[in-house]
């Protein structure tokens, strides 16, 4: 699920894209939410931390006596370099100062007319969905993964597997050269990392294009860089049947 977040200081407005927004992610049946409003720049730099990238964020421009609108764009893009920004605005075109601050917004809907604002909503949900759909990181892109406050955008070529270890939700993720720990399930990973990735154990996800081989007798699995993974009774009954 790819998290969606509204921040907007005006009740009215906020509780209308709420609405519009939920509703055109049910109509769409599309993998996004939950659906966050928030009414103060700061609560969403602080949930978002808190929460998976990359994510969806409908901006107000105008927060008397806090951050701009842009100015929450520019930490957001710190965090989440490859989140999706819709500005809500009264001020019709921004494309150029949102330009001149590089922050690559996906549109600016006009606060007003319902009926206008629900095409443009949908409009924005259509064409995300569609570049996720084009940038699934199990298509030879890139996987996120977010430690602590740093977020990593790591090319799906260099991972081996990734590992469950513990009971508090931990992963080990083994990359060439490279080992990163951090909460997580694999569960989670192995919706995002599609059919390129095997659960071949319930503590093991294993990259296939990685795979040297698979030792059937000692329920092993051999990555290329000599690496074994345990192989369950069922990915080994699945593996045989395939």
């Amino acid at each position: 699920m790819i998290p969606v977040y509204i921040c907007d200081d005006e009740p009215p407005v906020r509780k209308n894209l709420e609405q519009i927004i939920a509703g055109q992610i049910m109509i769409l049946d599309s993998d996004m939410g939950p659906v966050r409003a928030l009414d103060a720049p700061e609560d969403l730099l602080k949930a978002q931390k808190e929460d998976s990238v990359p994510a969806i964020y409908f901006l107000d421009i105008d927060f008397p006596g806090k951050m701009s609108g842009l100015e929450l764009a520019q930490k957001l893009r710190q965090y989440d370099p490859r989140g999706f920004i819709v500005f809500i605005t009264a001020h019709g075109d921004l494309a150029f100062e949102t330009f001149r601050l590089r922050l690559e917004a996906l549109d600016y809907i006009v606060k007003g007319d319902r009926s206008a604002m629900t095409q443009r909503v949908q409009s924005c949900l259509e064409s995300i969905r569609e570049r996720m759909q084009a940038a699934r990181p199990g298509q030879g892109n890139y996987c996120t993964v977010k430690i602590l406050d740093t977020v990593r955008h790591i090319p799906i070529e260099s991972i081996l597997y990734l590992e469950a270890v513990g009971y508090r939700h931990t992963l080990r993720l083994h990359l060439d050269g490279e080992l990163l720990e951090f909460n997580s399930t694999l569960d989670h990973f192995a919706q995002q990392l599609g059919e390129g990735f095997w659960r071949c154990h319930r503590s093991f996800l294993v990259n296939r294009s990685r795979i040297r081989s698979v030792r059937l007798k000692e329920q092993t699995v051999e990555l290329d860089n000599g690496e074994t993974c345990l192989l369950s009774r069922k990915a080994k009954s699945e593996y045989q049947m395939a």
